[in-house]
C-alpha cells in the first residue's frame, strides 16, 4: 500500500544493494529507472514465483533515509517508486517461475537477485511487457429443492470458474471439464508450466460460503497426492448479476499434520466439518 503518495520496499537482513550490478557507479547512493521484480514462495505448492515489480523505482545502496514509525517499530526501506508503476499480481496470474535449483545463477538464500543470467532477465522483461510467461453454520449449507433450478445453478458456477481461468485474470490457462469422468472435482486446469490444478466447483444461490463435497472429492481434497492442486471454487448467487467467486486453495505452510487448511487470498480459510453418511437397502 502507498504511504503519503509513495510505494516503498524493503530488503530483510539490512543488505546493502549492489548498484554497479545494476549499471551504476560505484560512486553513486542510489539508482533511478530500475525494474524491482518482487518474488515469493508459494505456501501452496513451495515453488517461487514472481508476485509484482515496481517500475521506475529508485533503489539505494543503503537503508533508505525515509523510515516509518507504527507503535514502537521503525521500518527503513531502500526502494521508492510512484503508486502508478507497482504492480501485485493476484494469486491467479501468479505464474512465472523463479529457478530455485541448486545452480550457479539461480536464486540462493540471499534476499537480493539480480536475476543470474541475461537470458534470464530478457524473459521478465518480456513477462513484464506482456503479462504472460514465456515459458459455514452447524445446520450445514442451504440446499436448493428444485432439481432443475439446481442444475442451473452448478452449470453457471462452472461457466464463471471456466472463464475465469481463460481469462488473462485468471492466468491464461487450458480448462478440460471431467465432470463426468467421477474423478473427484469438476475442472482439471492447466497453466504454461504443465503445473495443474484440480478445481472442485460448487454453486451458490444464496452469499452464504457452505457446500458438502461427496466421499470422493473430500478423499481426493486430502489425499497426499491431490491436496496441494485442489481448489475449491464457490459461486455465490450463481447466474445472477451479482454473482461472486470464492476460491480456496491448499495451505501446506499453515497446515499441520491431519489438520489441513484451504485458505482464499483475502485470508479466510475453510471450517471443515467432516460428516457421516450411509446407504441403507433390503437384502
Amino acid at each position: 500500500m502507498p504511504y503519503r503518495g509513495v510505494m516503498y520496499g524493503y530488503i530483510p537482513g539490512s543488505r546493502q544493494v549492489n548498484l554497479r550490478t545494476l549499471g551504476s557507479s560505484a560512486s553513486f547512493a542510489s539508482l533511478q529507472g530500475v525494474t524491482v521484480v518482487w518474488i515469493a514462495r508459494s505456501p501452496q505448492n513451495g515453488i517461487t514465483y514472481i508476485v509484482g515489480w515496481y517500475l521506475s523505482a529508485t533503489v539505494h545502496a543503503k537503508e533508505n533515509p525515509i523510515s516509518l514509525k507504527r507503535g514502537n517499530i521503525q521500518i527503513s526501506y531502500w526502494i521508492e517508486t510512484d503508486p502508478a508503476n507497482a504492480i501485485l499480481l493476484p494469486v491467479e496470474r501468479r505464474l512465472f517461475i523463479v529457478p530455485t535449483e541448486k545452480k550457479v545463477g539461480n536464486l540462493g538464500q540471499s534476499p537480493i537477485w539480480y536475476g543470474g543470467t541475461d537470458q534470464f532477465r530478457e524473459r521478465v522483461r518480456k513477462y513484464i511487457v506482456s503479462g504472460r510467461p514465456g515459458v459455514s453454520k452447524e445446520r450445514g449449507s442451504p440446499k436448493q429443492n428444485d432439481a432443475e433450478a439446481r442444475k442451473k445453478i452448478e452449470l453457471a458456477a462452472v461457466r464463471h470458474a471456466v472463464h475465469f481461468y481463460r481469462s488473462e485474470e485468471g492466468g491464461g490457462r487450458n480448462v478440460r471439464s471431467v465432470e463426468k469422468d467421477g474423478v473427484g472435482w469438476d475442472l482439471t486446469v492447466t497453466d504454461v508450466n504443465g503445473h495443474c490444478l484440480l478445481v472442485e466447483v460448487k454453486g451458490l444461490s444464496g452469499r452464504q460460503v457452505a457446500v458438502e463435497l461427496t466421499p470422493n472429492e473430500y478423499q481426493k481434497m486430502r489425499s497426499t497426492e491431490h491436496r496441494e492442486s485442489y481448489v475449491i471454487y464457490v459461486v455465490s448467487e450463481a447466474g445472477t448479476s451479482g454473482e461472486k467467486s470464492h476460491v480456496f486453495y491448499y495451505d501446506r505452510e499453515s497446515s499441520c499434520g491431519g489438520d489441513l487448511v484451504w485458505r482464499a487470498s483475502d485470508g479466510r480459510k475453510l471450517k471443515i466439518d467432516e460428516r457421516l453418511a450411509a446407504r441403507l437397502s433390503c437384502i
